[in-house]
């Protein structure tokens, strides 16, 4: 599968506000590329990295086998050439030995050429000399042990070739597994995500509801709304961390710029009421228009409470 598919990715969304939401959802992004890249470049990670491996370390064997018996079948032959070149050499001198002894016939010789085919038998004949047969006897012996060693090899080949199956298929079923992972761990992201994108429309629509409804008209100092979570582990990205819900989240409210907890000025718990409260239809009108402006297809699920 391709891994830059939308089910194996994970976007951002335009953010109303430049809340640390978004850098949340900018780290949660970051995690899911160094998640893919753990799960397809790191082999100490990777279960279809160390599977590819020990594949091609089986492919390597095979080739390994195939130019030994390239080599094997090489040497045979030049080997038994070798030794027939001999032969030749040797009946040659021994037959100008033996012109030296006798006289010549009236009738010529005719020199037996012996078969450069090496898958047949070496005939010996009934005048062939003791070193004659001696060598006959070493291209049989020759054969024998080139054979010998070709049966061995053959066999590691056959063990091999039986295993590849079974390597092939653990590749391409822990390449679905990773897949897999990376599948699931987009689905986390996403929804994580989500909850952020979410959150940052809340800010925008509780910092309308609390300058609106609940600021003294008199009062010209500046605030800012923060949405935090009553446990901080829940503004992480944990992918194996149960999802939240909307209980556990704070409205704050903060004098000045600063978030330090010392210019808190209020501090409302998020329920159902504060939700109502929140998104009245005037500000959920106000923010669709600016959503609409920008939208990438996440469903602000809080906007609809």
């Amino acid at each position: 599968m391709d891994l830059q598919q939308p089910i194996t990715t994970v976007t951002i969304p335009s953010f109303l506000n430049n809340s640390s939401w978004n850098f949340c959802a900018e780290l949660c992004q970051n995690a899911h590329k160094s998640f893919i890249y753990k799960l397809t470049g790191l082999p100490q990670f990777s279960t279809f990295l160390q599977k590819e491996e020990t594949f091609n370390e089986v492919v390597d064997q095979l080739e390994r086998l195939r130019k030994m018996l390239i080599t094997n079948k090489q040497q045979k032959k030049t080997a038994i050439r070798k030794i027939q070149e001999i032969i030749k050499l040797v009946k040659e001198t021994e037959r100008q030995e033996e012109q030296k002894r006798v006289p010549s016939p009236a009738f010529d010789f005719v020199m037996t050429t012996l078969s450069m085919d090496d898958h047949d038998g070496i005939l010996i004949e009934a005048d062939d000399s003791a070193i004659v047969k001696a060598l006959k006897a070493q291209i049989e012996t020759t054969k024998q042990n080139h054979r010998t060693i070709s049966r061995n090899l053959l066999q590691q080949v056959n063990f091999i070739v039986k295993s590849v199956r079974r390597h092939i298929v653990d590749v391409k079923r822990s390449a679905e597994d990773n897949v897999g992972e990376i599948i699931h761990h987009a689905e986390k992201c996403r929804a994580f995500i989500a909850k952020c994108f979410d959150y940052s429309v809340l800010i925008y629509c509780a910092s309308a509801w609390w300058h609106q409804t609940q600021k003294d008209a008199m009062d010209d100092g500046y605030y800012h709304i923060e949405v935090e979570c009553v446990n901080p582990d829940d503004a992480i990205f944990n992918p194996n961390a149960a999802a939240t819900t909307e209980h556990n989240i704070r409205i704050c409210v903060y004098h000045g710029d600063s978030i330090d907890p010392n210019h808190i000025v209020h501090v409302y718990d998020y329920d159902q009421d504060l939700a109502q409260a929140i998104y009245t239809p005037e500000i959920i009108c106000e923010v669709e228009k600016i959503l609409h402006r920008f939208r990438t297809g996440i469903v602000v699920a809080t906007c609809e409470a």
